[in-house]
């Protein structure tokens, strides 16, 4: 059983899947702005470079404990992804995406200086490291280095991440008991924090970049 629980182990979350989907490293804005902000209100310390290690799961989970101490938060009012974390401790315990189509959810708790949020789970190596042109040039100096397949380090969305959605839907699941979905309509819509631009003034995001495409 895989567990993701957050820092002051109010919120346990328990997964029946005992490996992640896919696995890559994130360098894009969006992920470490969020880790940025969490840790700015109290959360676990983020990782000290443009860098998030990002692991899907099937969107069919078990609560454990702390349902209550659950909210959900977007880095900007048109931010694609939504964060759940727990309001005691601010740890982020995972996300949702539109082209996720509810059969998976992110989960970056592996993440912390401080403890691993994630537990249980078999992890396979990562697959990608993608985004790479959001990184300024001093950001790129302090990754730390890549030990995959050269190919499969991008500028954009990774390929092969893209490649694997299906089969990552469909070995998902929208769990009927809880999900993503399940649990946002239970504690309310995701707030937007306020005077915060570094949240969304950052490079196009996945879905910002499709949009720009569509109006071409």
């Amino acid at each position: 059983m895989t567990t993701i629980t957050c820092r002051c182990v109010a919120v346990e979350l328990e997964f029946e899947a005992s490996h992640d989907l896919f696995r890559l490293q994130c360098c894009c804005h969006d992920c470490s702005a969020a880790l940025w902000y969490a840790d700015k209100r109290g959360g676990p310390a983020a990782p000290p470079h443009q860098l998030v290690d990002n692991s899907w799961f099937p969107n069919d989970f078990r609560i454990a404990r702390g349902e209550d101490q659950i909210g959900a938060f977007k880095n900007f009012e048109q931010g694609d992804t939504t964060r759940f974390y727990c309001k005691t401790c601010w740890t982020i315990l995972f996300g949702d995406h539109p082209v996720y189509e509810k059969k998976v959810l992110v989960t970056t708790a592996r993440n912390y200086r401080e403890y691993d949020g994630l537990k249980g789970a078999t992890l396979m190596p990562p697959q990608a490291r993608h985004f790479m042109k959001d990184l300024s040039a001093e950001s790129a100096e302090v990754l730390p280095p890549w030990t995959g397949d050269n190919a499969h380090t991008y500028a954009g969305v990774a390929d092969n991440l893209m490649a694997r959605f299906p089969e990552m839907q469909a070995a998902g699941n929208e769990g009927g008991e809880m999900n993503a979905q399940i649990l946002l309509a239970r504690i309310g819509k995701p707030f937007v924090p306020t005077n915060e631009p570094r949240l969304g003034n950052g490079p196009p995001t996945l879905m910002q970049q499709n949009a720009e495409s569509d109006d071409r």
